[in-house]
C-alpha cells in the first residue's frame, strides 16, 4: 500500500452507509480516482467543506493496486470557489464542466493537462461577471485538443483553401470543415465565418479573454450545437449534460424576468 499526496478538483460526490462518503476527485498527478472519505458526513469531521462539487484541494490518501476504491486520509482546502457557489448560473456551468469530466476521462490515467485546465476555468468562472459561457467554450475547446481531436478552423479539410467569408460544413469525424465548392454535395452543420473567428479566438487567447466574447444569439446557437456535435461524435454513448441543459434553463428564465 501506497501513501500518495496531490491536489484535486472533487468531481462527484456518492453517500456512503451512515456518515461515509464515496467521492471522485481528478488529481493533478494521478488522474481521475475515486475513494472513501470515512466519517466525512459526521459533525465533527475532519474533510467538512472540503468535498463539494469543483472544490480545489489537497489530499492524501492511501492506494492500493487491487482495488478500486482508494482511502482518503486528509484534505485540505485550496479554493473552495465561493464565487461559484453563490451564483446559480455559474454554479450550472461549473456542473456542465465536471459532468463533462466525469463522462470524457478514464479512471487513474494520469491527466495533468486537464487539471490544469479544469483549475483555470473554474478560476475563470469564479472571478469573472461577463460572459461566462466563454468560459466553458474555451473548455471544451482545449478539452478535444487534449483529447486528440484538435479542430481545425482555418482551411477547408479537402482543398485547404482558406475559408474565407463563406464559413463551411463541419465535419466532426475529421475535425475541420468542408468550404463552400467542397461541401457542394456533402451534409454538415453550416458554420459562418464570424462564428469561425470565435472557435479560433479560443484555441488561441485565454480562458479569461474568453469572458470578453460578445456574440450575437445567431453565433451562440452554432457554437453550442457546434461542441454538442463533436463531443457526441467522439465520445461513445455521449448524451446530452444535464447541467448544460439546466444553465440554458436558467439563463431563458432570467432573461424573461429582467
Amino acid at each position: 500500500m501506497a501513501i500518495l499526496d496531490s491536489e484535486g478538483v472533487v468531481l462527484k460526490g456518492w453517500k456512503f452507509r451512515e456518515t461515509s462518503k464515496i467521492v471522485s476527485i481528478l488529481t493533478k498527478d494521478f488522474g481521475k480516482v475515486r475513494m472513501i472519505a470515512k466519517g466525512s458526513r459526521s459533525l465533527k469531521s475532519r474533510f467538512k467543506g472540503c468535498l463539494e462539487p469543483f472544490t480545489h484541494i489537497h489530499i492524501i490518501y492511501y492506494e492500493k493496486s487491487t482495488r478500486n476504491l482508494q482511502l482518503l486520509s486528509k484534505a485540505n482546502l485550496i479554493d473552495p470557489h465561493y464565487g461559484i457557489i453563490g451564483n446559480p448560473l455559474k454554479t450550472a456551468l461549473a456542473f456542465a464542466i465536471i459532468e463533462l469530466v466525469e463522462k470524457t476521462v478514464e479512471e487513474e490515467n494520469p491527466a495533468q493537462d486537464l487539471f490544469d485546465l479544469l483549475i483555470q476555468t473554474l478560476s475563470a468562472i469564479d472571478n469573472h461577471e461577463k460572459f461566462t459561457e466563454g468560459c466553458f467554450w474555451y473548455f471544451e475547446e482545449h478539452l478535444i485538443d487534449i483529447m486528440g481531436y484538435k479542430a481545425n478552423w482555418n482551411s477547408c479539410l479537402d482543398c485547404n483553401k482558406s475559408l474565407g467569408f463563406h464559413g463551411g460544413l463541419f465535419q466532426p469525424d475529421q475535425g475541420g470543415l468542408l468550404c463552400h465548392e467542397c461541401s457542394k454535395h456533402q451534409g454538415g452543420l453550416r458554420i459562418s465565418a464570424e462564428t469561425l473567428e470565435i472557435l479560433y479566438f479560443l484555441q488561441k487567447e485565454s480562458v479569461v479573454q474568453a469572458t470578453e466574447l460578445c456574440p450575437t444569439p445567431y453565433q451562440i446557437a452554432e457554437v453550442r450545437k457546434m461542441y454538442d456535435l463533436y463531443f457526441k461524435t467522439h465520445i461513445e454513448y455521449m448524451q446530452g449534460l444535464k447541467s448544460l441543459e439546466l444553465y440554458y434553463n436558467l439563463l431563458n428564465f432570467y432573461k424573461k424576468h429582467s
